[in-house]
């Protein structure tokens, strides 16, 4: 459980035109605006997380403000960036932070230390650009994780110096996303009861998919909550969400189980919806590979098979390059196929599985002239250049049909990225990472796409016969950046894959 922070205290303001002005119209607003921080900002600590706290600010005008901004500074020696986050005057209007009886407005504060007597400035940018900053201190108590886990963190590198990145969040099957900065130290847990598999962090706030039902939740970063239901879908009302949530091309891509046309459909059914709920396209990979293998002469029957987990999608991505979707099927391979018609393109897996024994698949795989194939892979994605990448997991399939070929089992999980020319049927791996680590299920590895060379995130999910999670920041020469580790009693339940969070640049707008 968590414990409230301690008392607020106030420090000297400072401003980058000064804490007080005349009434001279040659001034800037910020030089007019008289303000006290000591008396006309107190701390409204109305969460239980540790990590999350308020501001209340008075007699602010609602006319001259643009935005206000609050920046949590760093502990002496880390190598993570501050936490800054932006709030646009009309996103503090019309999300109920801003109360026009008193000129008040709260400011959420989130991703605070625990333990820690946190720094932090706050700026007011007014409508003519000019700037108001004061400082205040935060104390909080020491975070108590309810589930047991994730306040006793193992380091085993420390960064020595700041990745492109600074902060990545952790999908777990405990709780709510947990928020970790690259120095180790947990920066953001809401405390929800809630499996968070099945989540993706968009514009400002986690949206997760419930295992047990066909509904969303979001999640702000300073604690608010909102649920959401999904309309238009294909699936029956016993739909419900497993494995990821990705970026798709006009909204998120889900991946649904439940019943369509009277056929119980497990982990191959995806939808994109929109963040309202709405669905926007919807593909049946069961019903686009049966129609396309008996256009091609072959039997569908005991490949394709309704109420039996033959296809296993853990991932899906879009790619811009050509509008296509690129979807991650553990038990057989990648498949390529076209956004608006469903048609397939291409596939790349392990060719001793069962999939390679029919003459239409065949036709259709890639022909990979360097690295290892992709066998029982997570966490597909597109590079910033374009490529493919995948945790490559190296365990054989679990649910091919009884007496057919489950593959080739690997020694060590890999991380690669592919090039693909769709033309030609090629692939060859231009990038590979082995560890000496097996982890055979869930993991993953994505790069930080937000800087020009991004470094990438790595999450051994069932490391050391699926007792550990091991996290690693790495490079493309390779190097460690950092790594930490958490017991995982339950596999894939602390954290099932972990990508970047850009908590040093927030906007909300």
């Amino acid at each position: 459980m968590y414990m409230k922070k301690s008392f607020l205290f106030s420090l000297v303001c400072f401003g980058l035109y000064g804490c007080n002005g005349g009434s001279d119209n040659s001034k800037t607003l910020a030089e007019q605006f008289k303000y006290d921080p000591a008396t006309q900002v107190v701390e409204n600590d109305i969460h239980d997380s540790v990590f999350i706290s308020a501001l209340d600010l008075s007699g602010l005008d609602n006319s001259k403000i643009k935005s206000i901004s609050f920046t949590i500074n760093q502990k002496i020696g880390s190598y993570a960036k501050p936490i800054t986050a932006t709030y646009d005057w009309q996103y503090i209007l019309t999300n109920g932070l801003y109360d026009a009886s008193s000129n008040r407005v709260q400011l959420p504060i989130f991703g605070l230390y625990s333990a820690y007597t946190n720094e932090v400035t706050v700026n007011i940018q007014f409508v003519d650009a000019s700037n108001y900053a004061f400082q205040k201190t935060i104390a909080t108590d020491t975070y108590v994780d309810s589930a047991g886990v994730y306040d006793n963190v193992g380091i085993s590198i420390k960064p020595s110096a700041t990745p492109t990145y600074s902060y990545f969040y952790l999908k777990s099957r405990l709780k709510n996303p947990i928020i970790m900065d690259i120095d180790g130290n947990v920066r953001w847990d809401a405390d929800v009861k809630d499996d968070s598999m099945s989540t993706i962090f968009k514009e400002g706030k986690f949206i997760t998919g419930h295992v047990k039902n066909i509904s969303i939740n979001s999640l702000s970063l300073y604690g608010k909550t909102s649920p959401i239901s999904i309309n238009g879908t294909q699936m029956g009302s016993d739909a419900y969400f497993h494995h990821n949530i990705d970026q798709g091309k006009h909204g998120i891509l889900i991946e649904l189980d439940g019943t369509t046309d009277g056929a119980l459909k497990l982990e191959s059914f995806l939808s994109e919806i929109d963040t309202d709920g709405k669905v926007i396209k919807e593909w049946d990979l069961g019903k686009i590979f049966s129609e396309y293998m008996l256009q091609e002469g072959d039997d569908p029957s005991n490949f394709v098979r309704n109420g039996a987990d033959w296809f296993h999608m853990n991932a899906a991505t879009y790619d811009p390059s050509d509008d296509t979707l690129v979807v991650s099927s553990r038990e057989n391979f990648v498949v390529k196929l076209d956004y608006n018609t469903g048609k397939l393109i291409w596939l790349l897996g392990d060719e001793t599985k069962h999939w390679y024994s029919y003459p239409s698949l065949q036709k259709l795989a890639l022909s990979l002239s360097s690295g290892q194939t992709p066998v029982g892979q997570h966490a597909i994605s597109m590079t910033k250049d374009g490529k493919l990448m995948l945790f490559n997991n190296g365990r054989r399939s679990f649910n091919n049909p009884i007496g057919t070929p489950s593959g080739i089992d690997l020694a060590t999980s890999q991380t690669a990225i592919f090039a693909i020319d769709s033309q030609s049927k090629t692939a060859q791996v231009v990038w590979s990472f082995d560890d000496g680590i097996y982890s055979d299920i869930c993991s993953s590895i994505y790069e930080d796409k937000l800087a020009a060379q991004g470094d990438y995130l790595i999450n051994y999910a069932a490391a050391d016969n699926r007792t550990r999670v091991i996290i690693q920041g790495i490079n493309k020469e390779k190097q460690k950046l950092f790594e930490f580790t958490y017991p995982s009693a339950i596999p894939c339940a602390t954290s099932w894959n972990a990508i970047q969070i850009p908590l040093e640049n927030m906007h909300f707008q």
